[in-house]
């Protein structure tokens, strides 16, 4: 894009520059810390990178065009501004900053994730701006509209489903309603401007490659505690821990998984003021921990939406009916390489009439091995028949001992031995087997329902 292609502010004074752009960057500015490391992305011919420096802050523009930089290095230096070539296609590593901002810029690109994302990764807090679609309806160059070099212009809705997807979470909504207007709160004007807190949530590009620590609440839990103390904590085991519900207030981790509404759980610790649910209610509130969930809400900051729509376009399922199915689905989608998962005993005493969960939780992890994801879990959990008082686990091999063996390539290879007669199983020892009114757990033989 060429300075005189009528899409770039062009002037060698602010006093030249359209005022709702100029807005835009005296008003980040005032909200800004003193002293702020900022990052401009797309900054054009410098004007914000000025206003920033005026400011008090420290400013780094990244843009494109070498014409404009080489304008914002004649007509806007300033000893706290910088400038430098970059593309927002792949913007690389931007280096770590206090800040970000980047206004009108998201629209001018085809996929705007790698630039979120990278972002994500220099900023905890983030000011950007985008025509507002349901005022500006964008249209193509053919219809004589001046918004030729726009790939689309954003919903409120849609832009913030963009900056959840890129790991951003919009705290505060600004807008401005003409191209004379300042910034102010909750306009739905025609630019759309957002604040947003970085979230721990974030799609890698590269697939991550984490071994992901999974915690639910049953009883096989207490083997994570036992494993991680004596190898000198978590960071000696995995990459990172996900709890689940109030899990996430027991033990240190980095994400929590609380797919309920929270709209729902409010009416139900309202009904039951000293239940469980009222004290996770509380807790949530507050919490410190990025929360997934299914739908955000204003008065619960950490509460961060679980990105539906990408994990479905991903993994091409929909069968979900726990909060633990969706941890394991996120993970296999952000490209974890290994899945552990504890506490994922879905442990009744009456399992065989409420056994609600496992299955589903069961067929995302075969999810996750189809795609060359390793899995372990402790041996006292009923998660995949793995607890090793089961001598069963191959069905209709009653006759034959079956041994494997890992060779160096990973294949397996299998050695069988005929039992002697008299360690075949006798006729009440398999109907044991079939029996349900005993756990097969032996930590839930004596337990009442959870």
């Amino acid at each position: 894009m060429s300075l005189n292609s009528g899409e770039r502010q062009v002037a060698p004074t602010v006093d030249g520059i359209r005022r709702d752009h100029t807005a835009r960057y005296h008003w980040a500015a005032k909200s800004l810390p003193s002293g702020s490391r900022v990052v401009d992305f797309s900054c054009g011919i410098g004007y914000g990178c000025k206003i920033l420096a005026q400011a008090g802050h420290k400013a780094h523009g990244f843009d494109l065009d070498a014409q404009a930089l080489a304008y914002a290095g004649e007509h806007y230096s300033d000893p706290s501004a910088f400038f430098s070539k970059r593309d927002g296609n792949s913007p690389g590593d931007l280096g770590e900053c206090d800040a970000a901002v980047s206004f009108e810029t998201i629209e001018h690109i085809e996929d705007p994730g790698p630039l979120l994302r990278a972002l994500h990764k220099s900023a905890p807090i983030l000011f950007a701006s985008v025509p507002n679609e349901d005022v500006m309806p964008w249209r193509r160059e053919s219809d004589g509209a001046t918004t030729a070099f726009h790939f689309r212009h954003y919903t409120k809705a849609e832009f913030a489903a963009l900056l959840e997807e890129c790991g951003w979470h919009p705290v505060e909504w600004y807008g401005q309603a003409d191209h004379e207007s300042e910034v102010e709160p909750d306009v739905n004007g025609r630019t759309l401007i957002a604040i947003c807190k970085r979230s721990e949530v974030l799609v890698e590009e590269d697939g991550g490659g984490k071994h992901i620590c999974i915690l639910g609440l049953g009883p096989s839990v207490d083997q994570y505690l036992d494993y991680t103390k004596r190898l000198g904590g978590r960071s000696a085991f995995c990459d990172e821990v996900w709890a689940i519900n109030a899990l996430g207030n027991v033990l240190d981790c980095d994400l929590v998984f609380h797919m309920d509404d929270i709209r729902v759980q409010e009416r139900r610790a309202q009904a039951a003021p000293t239940s469980n649910i009222a004290a996770m209610v509380r807790w949530l509130k507050s919490s410190k921990v990025p929360v997934v969930t299914s739908r955000a809400h204003p008065d619960y900051p950490a509460l961060v939406e679980f990105p539906l729509e990408d994990v479905l376009n991903n993994l091409q399922h929909d069968y979900f009916n726990s909060t633990a199915a969706y941890a394991v689905a996120f993970a296999i989608h952000i490209g974890a390489t290994k899945i552990s998962c504890f506490g994922f005993d879905f442990t009744y005493a009456n399992s065989h009439q409420a056994e609600k969960g496992r299955a589903c939780v069961e067929f995302w992890l075969g999810v996750a091995k189809a795609r060359g994801i390793k899995l372990s879990m402790p041996k006292t959990t009923t998660l995949m028949d793995a607890m090793s008082e089961r001598k069963d686990r191959l069905y209709g091999y009653d006759t034959l001992s079956v041994d494997f063996n890992i060779q160096d390539d990973g294949s397996v290879k299998l050695k069988f031995t005929p039992l002697e007669e008299d360690k075949i199983p006798t006729a009440a020892e398999v109907e044991k087997n079939y029996c349900h009114d005993v756990h097969p757990n032996a930590l839930l033989a004596n337990a009442s329902a959870r």
